[in-house]
């Protein structure tokens, strides 16, 4: 027989089945799935190939790791997505953690760089790291194969933090998007840093919310109730805001708002959190406005 891992046979225990269109091991949770695509299937044709001729080889899992063209964005993942873990029955800040970036696919003052909106799922130790997606114009696919390799290698968190990948200001920045979203990760885990969900508008209707944008900024796209103080004027301006109420703060893509967040906390605000992926990300989701 074709020795892959025994969740692989199927109901005869004697056959075991291989290909793209063949039920196998989910590489994150180690549960039965269905993953029609054709690298995995060529790995289990070679391993197929290997044993007929006498050699040990073995099937260790599919990681569902993926890339789309839809017109001119790219969409690309690995692992699982946020949706896969809730069908398994985890829970959000209990089981699993999560961010949303959106970085400049290569160094910003060179010409044609475009925001890349990325998804990390992780443990709550940030030990093991359960999927990523991600979608942009450019750049997508190279950064969910480094995050697909991490996953396969065992990485966490602080590994993605210390990954030494390739730089020049054509193809990435010193501090590329996966360092970036290892970096964030990194955030989270000790605490630094709080993010809200990406609906938080929808199931807290109640919550205070501040847009640190510039004027110009506000004047094309503006959050509707939303405080509106600059970055750059929110020290001398915090007794427009209620500190006892919960925050939430957006900016474009979420620096600005990170660093109004540290702001914020350290004047005695007691639960502030920033929107992931800023405006962008917020407009992308609510098209409604």
């Amino acid at each position: 027989g074709i020795k892959v891992d025994d969740r692989m046979r199927t109901s005869d225990p004697s056959i075991y089945a291989v290909g793209d269109a063949a039920e196998v091991v989910d590489l994150v949770s180690g549960e039965a799935a269905m993953v029609p695509l054709a690298g995995p299937a060529n790995k289990q044709g070679r391993i197929a190939a290997d044993n007929i001729a006498g050699r040990d080889s073995r099937y260790k899992g599919t990681q569902g790791s993926a890339v789309v063209q839809v017109f001119g964005l790219t969409a690309a993942s690995t692992g699982q997505a946020e949706k896969a873990l809730i069908r398994r029955g985890l829970k959000a800040g209990e089981d699993y953690q999560s961010v949303v970036i959106s970085p400049l696919s290569h160094a910003g003052y060179y010409p044609g760089a475009e925001h890349i909106t990325m998804k990390l799922l992780f443990s709550m130790d940030g030990k093991k790291l359960l999927g990523a997606q991600a979608v942009g114009a450019a750049g997508v696919d190279k950064r969910i194969d480094v995050i697909a390799t991490a996953m396969r290698l065992g990485a966490g968190v602080e590994d993605l933090q210390e990954l030494e990948l390739c730089y020049a200001p054509p193809f990435s920045s010193a501090k590329d998007p996966v360092n970036m979203a290892g970096f964030v990760a990194g955030n989270v885990l000790d605490g630094t840093v709080r993010f809200a969900p990406w609906d938080v508008l929808e199931k807290e209707p109640g919550v205070q919310t501040l847009d640190v944008r510039d004027p110009e900024e506000v004047d094309v796209c503006a959050l509707k109730g939303a405080a509106h103080i600059p970055l750059w004027q929110l020290r001398e301006r915090l007794d427009e805001l209620n500190p006892e109420t919960p925050l939430v703060v957006f900016c474009a893509v979420g620096v600005r708002a990170y660093n109004a967040a540290r702001i914020l906390t350290g004047h005695g605000f007691r639960d502030v959190r920033v929107y992931p992926g800023g405006m962008d990300f917020y407009t992308a989701t609510h098209p409604e406005g």
